[in-house]
């Protein structure tokens, strides 16, 4: 029972992924169809260095791209441009096996998430490892906006080091909250 409930949970959240996904790739597509080029720059990052990348509880994560695991077809990539900006991109393949490997992305998203706040509220959930839930770790509530639409995305971040991340992320807080797992590992190339 506990693993249906498990694989409901996660069929929810690749949903909502998903979606963030391409409501944020139609209204890239509104943006290019418009041939309004102060549009596209709402896509990219331009923060100035800081030095560091966001400070999840007493990690620093660094200027630099972290690329994720696979969850399904996803995956990401966040490139930090300071501690409150990061150059994300969503690739999704055709199948789980081509993300694994992967392959070419059938799909490329690009967004700029700028505005990070890292709370000091923790979060307390199991890290989603080998198909399913793994051991409990505490990571740190975060907020961001992105920036061609300045919606709002909630976050939740664990940091094993300044080169390893977990995060789980939602447009939701109550979605967010609903999650089972941090989804994706990230890690530094």
């Amino acid at each position: 029972m506990i693993k249906i409930i498990q694989f409901n949970c996660l069929l929810i959240i690749c949903f909502f992924l998903i979606c963030i996904v391409y409501s944020c790739a139609k209204k890239e597509e509104t943006a290019e169809d418009s041939n309004d080029t102060s549009s596209s720059s709402s896509y990219t990052c331009n923060g100035s260095s800081t030095g560091g990348g966001p400070t999840i509880g007493d990690v620093n994560l660094e200027e630099a791209t972290y690329l994720s695991t696979c969850f399904g077809t996803m995956l990401l990539q966040m490139e930090f441009k300071n501690n409150s900006s990061a150059q994300t991109f969503a690739y999704e393949y055709s199948d789980n096996n081509s993300c694994a490997n992967r392959g070419t992305p059938t799909t490329t998203h690009n967004m700029c998430i700028e505005s990070i706040s890292v709370s000091s509220t923790t979060v307390t959930k199991p890290k989603f490892e080998n198909g399913s839930a793994g051991d409990n770790v505490t990571g740190y509530a975060v907020t961001a906006k992105q920036k061609h639409d300045s919606s709002t995305l909630y976050a939740s971040i664990y940091a094993e080091s300044s080169s390893v991340f977990w995060m789980e992320i939602s447009d939701s807080q109550s979605e967010k909250d609903s999650n089972c797992c941090y989804l994706f590992k990230f890690t530094k190339q």
